[in-house]
């Protein structure tokens, strides 16, 4: 589990006097589902996995590690993070230097992220001041977001803070009120700092606002680069995956590849457990034979291999039955 390698691994890193060199991060990917299918508790923020509603993209994490200021233990902090932010801390963390950290290949554009190695090492706050581009689809300024969504999108709902169990209380029906068929009326703002459960969509409001920020999201999306997800009924390698989007690893489906097909002919006949003696094993069989091939002490008939086209030798063979 995770404590148990989290504890092993602390102890490694004592042991051999390195843990005071050393920022351990832990964080999820992404909130849990919270489908009746797929249930999982994001209580008390809105949506899960799949969105990017609170549910879905405020996370758990911990940091740790001798190299972390002291001042930090047993803190909370609430300025936000994004997950590109890990990637660049990291980076700098290593020595490396700033234009470094924010290289990347041709075509791609550069690495999106804030060094936050003056928090964690230092202590000094250096949250992002900036705007948070969370996808194509979401935008945060400040303590405000704009959301768009799509028809399908059912997954925004609200877990009770007992979920799953038995049947469905404790999971709200999703109101869907951020989509609009006029896709240029469609979308929703929420004052996270005012309503982290994203229950109040301040789109009439404060009109203004909600245009601002759906306006500038589509700025953003016009200089952004994202991997397009692979259905999993599409199945590809990671080789194939990364030439196609820019040396960038992404989610592939779990079913196993096709096997090559033979090298070798296959008989068309049943072929017995154990080969015939008189069946060469390295060469191919150049015909299969009528039946499968008897054992030396059965009946002569019928032939168990083919008769060669080259004269017989008057002495038959010992091979042959």
């Amino acid at each position: 589990c995770v404590h148990e390698s989290t504890v092993n691994i602390t102890d490694a890193l004592k042991a051999k006097g390195m843990w005071d060199n050393t920022f351990m991060l832990y964080l999820s990917d992404n909130g849990a589902p919270n489908t009746d299918y797929e249930p999982g508790n994001n209580y008390p923020f809105r949506g899960g996995k799949g969105n990017f509603f609170e549910g879905g993209v405020r996370v758990a994490s911990f940091a740790a590690g001798g190299a972390m200021a002291s001042s930090l233990y047993g803190q909370t902090l609430t300025a936000a993070m994004h997950i590109a932010d890990v990637y660049t801390t990291f980076c700098r963390m290593a020595g490396r230097s700033e234009q470094e950290c924010i290289d990347a290949p041709d075509g791609v554009p550069a690495t999106d992220g804030v060094d936050y190695t003056g928090r964690f090492v230092n202590g000094v706050d250096t949250p992002r001041t900036e705007e948070i581009w969370l996808s194509h689809r979401a935008l945060i300024q400040g303590n405000y977001k704009f959301i768009w969504t799509y028809e399908w999108e059912v997954l925004a709902s609200h877990n009770g803070p007992v979920w799953p169990n038995a049947n469905d209380e404790g999971l709200e029906a999703d109101p869907n009120e951020c989509y609009n068929a006029d896709w240029t009326q469609r979308g929703c703002l929420f004052d996270l700092s005012a309503d982290p459960e994203e229950r109040v969509n301040l789109r009439t409001v404060d009109n203004e606002r909600w245009w601002t920020m759906k306006n500038r999201l589509a700025q953003l999306n016009t200089g952004s680069f994202a991997s397009e997800l692979v259905g999993y009924d599409e199945c590809i390698t990671i080789d194939e995956y990364a030439a196609a989007n820019q040396g960038h690893a992404g989610p592939l489906c779990s079913s196993p590849p096709t096997p090559p097909p033979p090298t070798t002919p296959v008989p068309t006949s049943p072929v017995p457990e154990t080969p015939s003696p008189s069946t060469p094993e390295p060469t191919p069989i150049p015909a299969p034979p009528a039946t499968p091939a008897p054992e030396t002490d059965a009946p002569p008939t019928p032939a168990p291999t083919p008769v060669p086209t080259s004269p017989v030798p008057e002495t038959p063979s010992p091979s042959t039955p």
